[in-house]
């Protein structure tokens, strides 16, 4: 039985698009309603961004219906009733009604409908079964209502049988409650997670990574995490053993120091195994895998003994936002004991942290009569250690006392009337061309 309730009309529910859309898809004589996200986070008092609809009508139909009022459309889904719409640059989801006919725990084949309580029956939480008419008229078969305003993130149905139909609802289940969860999760619910977690072993690692990502991103996922821990949710999730504790410790470093979350850097504190198993396991991107890498070497140590030169040679070789994520790694690892002053200290003195450029290159140790070859890196490298030590400091009149350096260089040599017997002819050995180039950096 549906309770119906009355939601006063939102500004984005007359936005101009919204209205062009409803006007093709003929929202007056057919019943379209909203869906979704949209009327659960506008129940909730939360921002809408993504507006997703639902229309009796078949998804060839909506496509004529977009089509004929000058609309794009993109059959995203066909199979499952899905078009997108395209109006002035916005993008909506259009999905005819459906009823699922066969579920395999991943994928669930579906016959299309024209019953509104068929299709809000086969929707993972109460609610996400909630549809909203334009003219505000709100639809609620399963509680949604009540537990959208209270924080109660509940299935619709009986928990272990919505797992069974697809095992990612298992990890969407803790992912909603991360981001909306107020009150308790039913321990039935609980239960059934922990007797069918297995099944998320079916899955892709793609989708278990999209929801993964999800949930991190929540402002404060510590106790859904902490609840999958408990309930073997977890290690189907990630390879090897979890650290639950340095995990909430840096979510609550965040918080202290107002820094803005980050997916990436909470895997890292979650995560207890090699880096490579975490990245092949969640079939992570190149760029994140590199990133997930740095966060989870040992060197450079980076703790709350750090001197200035530690972190000015950490800062120069990996930028602030590294080790920024670095340090807040490293202070949820230390645990409760000592003081959070100079974990305040290393975070600021990154934040004001500016990229610095070594003012010579290989052409400049070229020009000093070093023969091209390997030992024009060492150079570089050992000029830029000696650099690094002196604070960055001698850089900014070394370009105007570069030509006076080289001319001293060949007053020595044409003094010394032969090149130096370690160095070939018209070459000058790695040691005095590191002295030199250092001389003409402090002029």
């Amino acid at each position: 039985m549906s309770t119906q309730h009355h939601l006063q009309i939102r500004p984005w529910m007359t936005a101009g698009p919204v209205v062009r859309l409803l006007r093709a898809l003929d929202a007056d004589s057919i019943d379209v309603r909203f869906v979704g996200g949209a009327v659960r986070n506008a129940v909730m008092g939360l921002p809408v961004s993504e507006i997703d609809l639902a229309t009796p009508d078949t998804p060839q139909r909506v496509i004529e219906r977009l089509h004929q009022s000058g609309l794009k459309a993109v059959p995203t889904g066909l199979d499952h009733g899905t078009v997108m719409a395209v109006v002035d640059n916005a993008t909506f989801e259009i999905t005819t009604l459906r009823r699922d006919t066969a579920c395999d725990g991943r994928h669930a084949a579906v016959e299309f409908t024209t019953d509104w309580h068929e299709d809000a029956r086969r929707r993972d939480f109460t609610m996400n079964a909630m549809s909203l008419r334009p003219d505000g008229a709100l639809f609620d078969d399963h509680g949604g209502w009540d537990d959208a305003k209270t924080g109660r993130v509940r299935f619709v149905g009986n928990a272990a049988d919505r797992i069974q139909e697809d095992y990612l609802r298992t990890l969407r289940l803790f992912r909603f409650f991360a981001w909306y969860g107020r009150a308790p999760i039913e321990p039935a619910t609980l239960m059934a997670c922990r007797v069918h977690a297995a099944g998320l072993a079916r899955l892709s690692a793609e989708r278990i990574q999209q929801e993964l990502v999800k949930l991190l991103n929540a402002p404060s996922p510590v106790e859904a995490a902490a609840l999958m821990a408990a309930n073997d949710v977890l290690q189907y999730v990630l390879p090897g053993e979890s650290d639950v504790s340095s995990f909430t410790r840096l979510v609550a470093c965040e918080t202290q120091t107002n820094t803005a979350h980050s997916w990436i850097r909470r895997l890292a504190a979650l995560s207890r195994a090699p880096t490579e198993s975490v990245a092949d396991h969640l079939k992570l991107s190149n760029s994140d895998r590199e990133r997930l890498k740095v966060l989870m070497q040992v060197e450079p140590v980076l703790d709350d003994h750090t001197d200035p030169l530690r972190l000015r040679r950490a800062l120069f070789h990996l930028g602030a936002s590294l080790v920024s994520d670095r340090i807040l790694l490293a202070w949820s690892r230390q645990g409760d004991a000592g003081s959070p002053a100079p974990w305040r200290a290393l975070l600021e003195a990154a934040a004001a942290w500016s990229p610095k450029i070594l003012p010579v290159s290989g052409s400049d140790v070229l020009d000093l009569g070093v023969k091209a070859g390997p030992a024009v890196g060492r150079l570089l490298a050992a000029v830029e250690d000696w650099w690094i030590g002196a604070g960055f400091e001698p850089s900014h009149t070394w370009q105007q006392n570069f030509e006076r350096t080289r001319r001293g260089i060949e007053k020595k040599e044409n003094a010394m009337h032969l090149a130096p017997p370690s160095s070939p002819t018209g070459s000058i050995p790695d040691a005095m061309a590191s002295r030199t180039i250092a001389e003409f950096l402090t002029l």
